[in-house]
């Protein structure tokens, strides 16, 4: 049997002020199968700044300008993520959601659909705003 041990001892992470944590899950129940690349960073970007609760109030120019994408490219990941209840956002507070039981596969014109409808409604808030 092989034994773990730290590779570099003086170097062993600890938990020191605000931490976040990734489910095991994620990973052996296929969660990080079903993603894109852009998917996957986006989702470990919001972790890695949410709070106990998986709240981040980080607003998109911010995010896009950290993980050095576009506005179309966060969208798009954003509405994956929300798609498949990982994410729910309500402009512009974030909350990574615990994971549901398996991974929801979508097609794409489904996610399509409901980003379609969810800008609809994020439109219709800034109208509101606005006023």
């Amino acid at each position: 049997m092989y034994c773990k041990r730290p590779i570099n001892s003086k170097r062993v992470r600890k938990i020191e002020g605000s931490f976040s944590w990734i489910d095991h899950r994620f990973v052996t129940s296929g969660f990080i199968r079903e993603l894109s690349t852009l998917e996957i960073l986006l989702y470990f970007f919001l972790i890695s700044v949410s709070d106990r609760n998986g709240i981040s109030f980080y607003h998109d120019d911010r995010i896009c300008s950290l993980l050095k994408i576009d506005l179309f490219s966060l969208g798009r990941a954003r509405e994956a993520l929300i798609s498949r209840s990982l994410v729910a956002y309500d402009p512009p507070l974030y909350q990574v959601l615990s994971l549901p039981k398996r991974p929801l596969t979508l097609r794409e014109d489904e996610v399509e659909k409901r980003g379609f409808k969810r800008k609809l409604g994020y439109i219709q808030k800034m109208k509101e705003v606005l006023k």
